[in-house]
C-alpha cells in the first residue's frame, strides 16, 4: 500500500513537438502575443500558473508595457491564456482552452479520444449463381 505522499498527479510539460505545433497553430497572433504565449506554455506544467505578472513577463521578453498589455488582451480574447488568480494583488495567467483544443489534448496532457465507431460492419461477398 502506498502512502498519501506517494499519490500525486504527474505534471505534464509540453514537449518540443507540442510547442512546435502550438507555434504553428497560433500563427495568426501578433508576434508579441506569440512570444508571451510561448513563454507561458513552456514555463510551467499544463494547468499551472506562471507566477509572474504580465508586465514582468513582458520585461523578461524585452517588450514595452503597452505591447505587453495589447498582447495579453489578444491572448485572453481568443482563449490562448486565461486568468489563474491573483498573487498579492497581481493577476497571473496559465494556458487557456484554445491551447488544449489546438493540441487536441485534455487538461492533463492526454490525447483526446477520437469519435470512433463501436463496430465496423462488413458485408460478405455473395457468390454468384452458377448456370
Amino acid at each position: 500500500m502506498s502512502s498519501p505522499a506517494e499519490q500525486f498527479d504527474v505534471e505534464h510539460w509540453l514537449d518540443r513537438e507540442q510547442l512546435h505545433e502550438l507555434l504553428c497553430k497560433s500563427g495568426a497572433l501578433p508576434p508579441a502575443a506569440t512570444k508571451i504565449l510561448m513563454y507561458v506554455a513552456s514555463g510551467v506544467p499544463l494547468g499551472h500558473r506562471v507566477e509572474e505578472s504580465a508586465s514582468a513577463i513582458g520585461g523578461r521578453l524585452q517588450m514595452s508595457t503597452s505591447a505587453t498589455s495589447r498582447a495579453v488582451n489578444a491572448l485572453l480574447a481568443e482563449g490562448w491564456v486565461e486568468p489563474a488568480g491573483r498573487i498579492v494583488g497581481v493577476q497571473t495567467y496559465r494556458v487557456g482552452p484554445a491551447v488544449y483544443e489546438a493540441l487536441e489534448i485534455d487538461r492533463n496532457g492526454a490525447p483526446l479520444e477520437e469519435d470512433r465507431p463501436l463496430a465496423t460492419v462488413r458485408h460478405l461477398p455473395v457468390p454468384t449463381p452458377i448456370d
